[in-house]
């Protein structure tokens, strides 16, 4: 036994992108970590979780080749389908599910719409590129940030204002 096997982990989040390591000890605590961030052993985590992610499956697998739609689209690149899948790994368990769906130039689309002047979105891109947008009452907000290894703070503050509008 490793001392990797040997590590209580439990309830981490691992992020793929961010793993280098090539020893044995590694490939241990990747396959833990993977355990862990599964949750499924828990219906109100996992599920939601699973359902976004065949979301993205579903997204990624309608829009593989150019003109999808029939209107020009772009096509969703496989690096696109992998950036999205790991930007829902770094949703809170406690943001509702987004509508997922593939955006007609190439890019994976996260909504959130709860309710009048309560809508935010989110568009991963082929390079990891997160473009968001929301509207928080009669607050907007838009730009950019690039996927990364946490949540970028100014969309985590998107969705406190998404959730928490009494807060603003």
């Amino acid at each position: 036994m490793t001392i990797a096997d040997a590590l209580p982990i439990a309830g981490f989040a691992f992020i793929p992108w961010a793993d280098r390591a090539l020893s044995e000890e590694a490939q241990v605590l990747r396959r833990r970590f993977d355990e862990a961030s599964e949750f499924s052993g828990s219906v109100t985590v996992g599920e939601p979780r699973r359902t976004a992610q065949e979301a993205i499956d579903a997204a990624y697998k309608a829009a593989q080749v150019d003109d999808w739609n029939g209107e020009g689209s772009a096509r969703v690149e496989p690096s696109t389908y992998i950036y999205a899948s790991q930007f829902l790994m770094l949703l809170p368990s406690t943001i509702p599910l987004p509508e997922i769906t593939a955006d007609t130039d190439g890019e994976i689309l996260f909504e959130w719409d709860l309710g009048p002047r309560r809508v935010f979105s989110i568009s991963v891109g082929r390079d990891g590129t997160l473009t968001f947008a929301g509207l928080f009452g009669y607050r907007k907000i838009h730009g950019t940030e690039h996927s990364c290894e946490a949540l970028p703070v100014v969309i985590s503050e998107c969705f406190e204002r998404l959730l928490f509008p009494s807060r603003h």
